[in-house]
Parts: C-alpha cells; structure tokens; sequence
C-alpha cells in the first residue's frame, strides 16, 4: 500500500473506506476517503490520522517514504473520530513527534484519550511553524463542524489542507478531482455540505473571509474526505461554498411527504402541481422512497418548502417525524414554508411542523389539513392555499 504523490515531496497517506454506506445518519452510497498527508521537509509532518480500524493501511503508506521515528510533527486539524480515531498508534510509533493543534483540539484530545505522554504545540489563526523549506500556517475555524476545527496551509506550495472543508463522502481510484467525473464530485460536495456544514453558514462565510484577510494565494484544496481540488477547480468550489453559505437559493420548491393510503399522496400531487403551473421548478420526495440526505440536499436551491404527513396514534408519520428532526437540526435559511396533513379522527398533528418551521424563522403561510381521502372540492382549496405561499 504505497503513498500517493501529491506534490514534490508531499504525499496522500490516507484510506479509503468503500464499504461506507452511512455516516451519522446521512447515506453515503459511494464510501468515502479519509485524507491524511506526510509532508516530507527538515522536519518530517504528518496531517490528519483515520479511523481506527484503516490505521494498519495508513501506516503501511507512511512506511512507504519514511519513518515514523523521524516524524517531527503531527497536525491535527479535527478531532473527530474519522480524523483522529488512529493517533494513539500514531504516537505509539512516533513518540519523539510534537503534536500541533489549537486549544480547542488540545482538550478534546485529553478527553477521547490518554495524552500524559504526548507533547503539544498549541496555535491559533495566522501562527506559523517552520518545517525546512516550507511553512505552515493556521487558520482556526471553530465550529465548522466542532469547536476544534483548523485549517493548515503551505505558501510555498499554495496549498491548502481545508480538513472538512470542501470535502466529499466519495471514494475513487482517482487521487485529484480532474482524474473523476466533475459533475459527480461536486454532487458529493454539494451533498457533503447540505448534511455536515448546513448548520454553520456563518462559520463557513468567516472562514472565507479569514482565508482572503490572510491573502492566501490558494492553487490547490486537499480535504480530509474525498477528491483534491486544483486549478480552476478551485475557483468553482470556493464559489459554491460562497453561495450555499450565503444561504442564497436557486428560486426552487421542494415537496416532501409520506403516505399510509394515498390521501398524502394525492395532496402532495396538487402542491406540487401549483409550482409547475407557476413556472416554479420543483422536486416531489416520498420518504418512503428518497434518503432524508438526498432531500435536504434539495433544500439547498429551496426557496419553497412544502411537508406533508399522515397522521399515526395521533402523532406525525415516522419518516416524516425522523426528516423533520434532521430538518431541525441542520437549520436550512430563508425557506417559505407551508405544512399539509390528513387525518382520520384527530386532526392538529400538522401544528407539530409549523412549529419547527417557525423555531427555524421562515416564512409561512397557515397549515391544511384534512380529514380522510380529499374530495375535489378539498383540493381545488388547496390549490388555492399553495398559490398565497407563492404570491
């Protein structure tokens, strides 16, 4: 298992893991990669561990060029289990290495592991380390996705090791995004980012910025998870990541629902029918059919957003409940909203998603419900309903 060059003297040591089908509930049916990188310089630097149980993989590629008793530094730029799950074996085989991360990363450190023995460089943003010829600079970007995360650039190569930033769920043969099919790659990127970085637009956007305030000229993007970024790829992924951070939306709608009898079904029909016949393009999702990580990629070019629910033992429908929660806590922006609902002794579940779209602060019209299967008069009401969300 042989390290790949990504640039003279710096090498991809990392993992691929193709049997991933899942990651925290977001369905990732193309596996994905876990990116280290051994920077060889004066001071040897590895980047970034993997999961523990690929640790054997990593370290046969470390192997490959060097090593480990010559390794002077270990960058951590995120603590999370994918990214530091095998940094005790690491330290168990470099000892001598100093382990350089921010506060942040030092005490979540402490706290998954027994660190007594380890020694720490402790930076923050715009701090630098000489390695040789190269030097690394930090950019602190806490809560992009935890309270740890960082970013380590080279200037001398114009490259930046972006951790989750610009990532993909995506695993391939292909080391470089110009070796894969691009409109895949930034499908995985778009949906890596709808159901990771959702949350934490505003993180996203001060990242940015720091990374400009710096003047980091940047020709190259290696994350930890998937393909790397270089030319005018770069420049395409940095737009998106400006765009979906802004949270500005392509003028979509998104009709998401389930159904026990079709009586759901059929008012989905008529929502998603009164977007067509406004010119609205618009995507219809059964959940009984889509993945909840699919559809909140939709949301993403969403400016409409319409659920729908059966209601079971008085309470939401269980996929639909499940997609709300994971709605809820990826905090999509600037949606408007309505919720729709039949019922058949009960009614007053659909209040249960109005109130979630009201916590996220969109814009709403009142929900509609009703009871049993919809009669034509129910649903030219309906029609009507829909077309105030839009006006």
């Amino acid at each position: 298992m042989n390290a790949k060059q990504v640039k003279k003297d710096i090498w991809w040591v990392g993992v691929k893991d193709w049997n991933l089908v899942e990651f925290h509930g977001y369905s990732t049916p193309r596996g994905s990669t876990y990116n280290s990188y051994l920077i060889m310089d004066d001071k040897i630097t590895l980047v970034d561990g993997v999961k523990h149980y690929l640790s054997d993989e990593m370290i046969a590629r470390v192997k490959s060029v060097t090593d480990f008793s010559k390794i002077a530094y270990v960058v951590v730029n995120h603590v999370e289990m994918d990214h530091s799950g095998n940094i005790p074996e690491v330290m168990k085989l470099a000892p001598q290495a100093v382990i350089i991360t921010n506060a942040a990363g030092k005490r979540a450190l402490d706290e998954h592991f027994d660190t007594s023995n380890w020694q720490f460089q402790i930076i923050k943003t715009g701090d630098t380390v000489s390695i040789g010829k190269r030097t690394l600079s930090f950019v602190t970007t806490p809560m992009l996705h935890w309270p740890d995360s960082m970013m380590t650039y080279i200037a001398e190569e114009k490259l930046l090791l972006s951790n989750d930033g610009f990532g993909q769920h995506y695993c391939t043969d292909a080391l470089f995004v110009k070796e894969a099919p691009f409109d895949v790659v930034m499908d995985e990127a778009k949906r890596y980012y709808a159901n990771i970085l959702f949350p934490y637009g505003a993180q996203a956007q001060k990242a940015l910025n720091t990374a400009h305030d710096l003047n980091l000229d940047i020709e190259m993007i290696a994350p930890s998870h998937g393909c790397i970024w270089q030319g005018e790829e770069v420049k395409k992924i940095l737009d998106n990541y400006c765009r979906w951070s802004s949270g500005e939306n392509q003028g979509k709608a998104v009709v998401v629902y389930d159904t026990m009898w079709g009586a759901t079904a059929k008012m989905a029909e008529v929502v998603t029918s009164v977007f067509e016949d406004a010119g609205i393009p618009v995507v219809k999702r059964c959940l009984s059919m889509a993945h909840i990580s699919d559809v909140i990629t939709d949301f993403m070019d969403a400016k409409y957003v319409a659920i729908g629910t059966p209601t079971l033992n008085n309470e939401l429908f269980p996929r639909v409940a499940a997609f709300v929660t994971y709605m809820k806590g990826l905090q999509p922006k600037n949606k408007k909203a309505f919720a729709f609902a039949s019922y058949g002794w009960k009614p007053g579940v659909v209040n249960q998603i109005q109130a979630v779209y009201e916590q996220l602060g969109w814009e709403t019209i009142p929900p509609f419900e009703e009871k049993y299967t919809p009669k034509a008069d129910v649903l030219e009401k309906l029609k009507e309903h829909v077309k105030t969300i839009i006006a």
